[in-house]
Protein backbone atom coordinates (compact mmCIF):
# COMPACT_ATOMS: atom_id res chain seq x y z
CA UNK A 1 0.00 0.00 0.00
CA UNK A 2 1.24 3.22 -0.80
CA UNK A 3 1.36 5.70 1.66
CA UNK A 4 2.84 9.32 2.44
CA UNK A 5 5.49 7.88 4.36
CA UNK A 6 6.71 5.32 0.65
CA UNK A 7 6.41 8.99 -1.17
CA UNK A 8 8.50 11.11 0.90
CA UNK A 9 11.41 7.87 0.70
CA UNK A 10 10.65 7.95 -3.18
CA UNK A 11 12.52 11.84 -2.90
CA UNK A 12 15.87 9.32 -1.81
CA UNK A 13 15.52 6.91 -5.22
CA UNK A 14 14.99 10.38 -7.72
CA UNK A 15 18.35 11.14 -6.05
CA UNK A 16 20.07 8.39 -6.28
CA UNK A 17 19.20 8.46 -10.06
CA UNK A 18 19.35 12.25 -10.69
CA UNK A 19 22.25 13.57 -9.21
CA UNK A 20 24.83 10.63 -11.10
CA UNK A 21 22.80 11.02 -14.27
CA UNK A 22 23.61 14.94 -13.68
CA UNK A 23 27.23 14.47 -13.20
CA UNK A 24 27.40 12.05 -16.17
CA UNK A 25 25.79 14.99 -18.50
CA UNK A 26 27.84 17.49 -17.34
CA UNK A 27 30.82 15.36 -17.69
CA UNK A 28 29.67 14.30 -20.95
CA UNK A 29 29.17 17.74 -22.28
CA UNK A 30 32.42 18.98 -20.58
CA UNK A 31 34.75 16.47 -22.37
CA UNK A 32 32.49 14.86 -25.18
CA UNK A 33 31.15 18.11 -27.29
CA UNK A 34 33.41 20.98 -25.31
CA UNK A 35 30.54 23.20 -24.37
CA UNK A 36 32.06 26.17 -22.28
CA UNK A 37 29.16 26.48 -19.81
CA UNK A 38 29.96 22.85 -18.84
CA UNK A 39 32.90 23.97 -17.22
CA UNK A 40 32.67 23.28 -13.24
CA UNK A 41 31.99 26.75 -11.44
CA UNK A 42 32.48 29.09 -14.45
CA UNK A 43 29.66 31.99 -14.49
CA UNK A 44 27.99 29.95 -16.99
CA UNK A 45 27.90 26.99 -15.32
CA UNK A 46 25.92 28.40 -12.06
CA UNK A 47 23.29 29.31 -14.80
CA UNK A 48 22.45 25.86 -16.23
CA UNK A 49 23.90 23.06 -14.15
CA UNK A 50 23.67 24.37 -10.71
CA UNK A 51 20.33 24.35 -10.19
CA UNK A 52 20.61 20.51 -11.44
CA UNK A 53 22.50 19.86 -8.72
CA UNK A 54 20.78 21.79 -5.92
CA UNK A 55 17.13 20.32 -7.05
CA UNK A 56 18.41 16.72 -7.01
CA UNK A 57 20.47 17.66 -3.25
CA UNK A 58 17.55 18.81 -2.12
CA UNK A 59 15.73 15.78 -2.77
CA UNK A 60 18.49 13.64 -1.68
CA UNK A 61 17.66 15.42 1.97
CA UNK A 62 14.01 14.90 1.89
CA UNK A 63 14.46 11.25 1.46
CA UNK A 64 17.15 10.61 3.86
CA UNK A 65 15.86 12.43 6.15
CA UNK A 66 12.18 10.81 6.22
CA UNK A 67 13.96 7.17 6.49
CA UNK A 68 12.79 7.03 10.22
CA UNK A 69 9.57 4.87 11.46
CA UNK A 70 8.55 8.02 13.33
CA UNK A 71 7.06 9.03 10.40
CA UNK A 72 3.80 10.98 10.48
CA UNK A 73 1.70 9.07 8.83
CA UNK A 74 2.21 6.42 11.04
CA UNK A 75 1.75 8.50 14.16
CA UNK A 76 -1.99 9.32 12.33
CA UNK A 77 -2.52 5.82 11.52
CA UNK A 78 -1.79 4.78 15.18
CA UNK A 79 -4.20 7.16 16.81
CA UNK A 80 -1.46 9.07 18.35
CA UNK A 81 -0.76 13.04 18.04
Amino acid sequence: MITPCNNMRSFKTFALIGLPLTLALNLLALFVFTRPAAEFFSTAWWSVWFPNYLVWSVFGIIGFASRGKNCACLRQKDGLK
